[in-house]
């Protein structure tokens, strides 16, 4: 065996046993044939590009599409799954942002709200408005999605996530709460999903235009309600006593928090009551949408408080963070228990 097809087999052990059993000495042939006449004296390497196509090629093996196995497939429609439930919870919180955002700019609010959007005509209120025009790039991302423009799909979700990345900068260096690489977690593991679960061997979706348009009536819905609440909570006895047990809820993390432990338990409910339902890609893809949702909420927690108001968040945040990490368990263990079984290779 030569020094290239030694590495070419150490760089096809990326693929699964079964697959490289039944094609690993087709692949080393072809690659070997488009090599050329190459000795060991000139230290031969395998090219960029082939390492990157076997790279594509273990992605889109691993994360099967019609005709994989079905271990492969599972994983593939949890991805994919991860991509769909993710980009409609951005895609929610974007309408209900643009529609707070709408709102301040027609009707005036007496509190200042030139501190969050600028004064008429100025920069800061050209870059809020921009801003909160290109967070809909969530919700076009998602139609495309649904509707099956993977391509239109995968371009609008990673400049809106460009175009997030840029705001979470912006407000780091203004001392935000949660740091770059948590706000990277949450915006980026829809669109890694999404280029990752969508390849071309992937089904592709196509849902009807009224699910497209659940995001928009979520996220005006969404907005209504964190309008009442705010309204609620100037009252001083409401402020003390029951908005200590509320804001932990709010705010994206918090959201997706309440989102996903909800999800969780009808999963689990639908795991108990049907099981001619049970599938685990459901499960696992709610399993990995808790993962970054955890990091942040246990990054929020603060134990250094000693006024009442303080003590009371923490410990709803405690609360949130354990109960994500039972509900994160319980999804693993029933994706577990569902998940075929592998065909050894021969």
């Amino acid at each position: 065996m030569s020094l290239l097809e030694d590495r070419y087999r150490y760089l096809l052990r990326m693929l699964p046993a079964s697959y490289r059993a039944e094609r690993e000495a087709e692949m080393v042939s072809a690659f070997l044939e488009g090599a050329g006449d190459l000795r060991d004296e000139d230290n031969p390497r395998p090219r960029w590009s082939e390492v990157v196509s076997i790279v594509g090629l273990s992605v889109r093996v691993r994360l099967g599409g019609v005709g994989a196995v079905p271990r492969f497939f599972a994983w593939g429609e949890a991805v994919r799954l991860v991509a769909v439930l993710a980009l409609a919870f951005h895609a929610t919180m974007s309408c209900a942002w643009l529609a707070e955002t709408l709102k301040r700019v027609v009707i005036p609010l007496s509190g200042g709200y030139e501190v969050t959007l600028g004064a008429p005509g100025s920069a800061q209120r050209s870059w809020e408005m921009a801003y909160a025009l290109s967070c809909l790039l969530w919700t076009v991302a998602f139609v495309f999605l649904v509707r099956g423009g993977l391509r239109a799909a995968k371009l609008s979700a990673m400049l809106a996530l460009a175009l997030s990345w840029g705001s979470v900068v912006q407000r780091e260096a203004a001392a935000a709460d949660v740091p770059l690489i948590l706000q990277t977690l949450l915006f980026g593991v829809p669109v890694l999903a999404l280029w990752a679960g969508f390849h071309r061997d992937a089904p592709r979706p196509s849902r009807p235009w009224w699910i497209a348009a659940v995001p928009v009536a979520a996220g005006v819905l969404l907005h209504t309600i964190l309008d009442v609440l705010g309204s609620a909570s100037m009252a001083p006895v409401v402020a003390s006593r029951v908005w200590a047990w509320v804001w932990p809820w709010l705010g994206e993390s918090g959201l997706a928090c309440t989102a996903l432990l909800a999800a969780g338990v009808a999963c689990a409910g639908t795991h108990l009551r049907a099981p001619a339902g049970r599938s685990p890609s459901l499960p696992l893809a709610l399993a990995i949408l808790i993962v970054p949702v955890t990091l942040c909420r246990a990054y929020e927690l603060t134990f250094d408080v000693i006024d009442p108001i303080g003590r009371t968040m923490a410990a709803v945040t405690a609360g949130q963070v354990v109960a994500l990490l039972v509900s994160l368990l319980t999804l693993g263990v029933l994706a577990a228990r569902r998940m075929p079984a592998l065909t050894r290779a021969t």
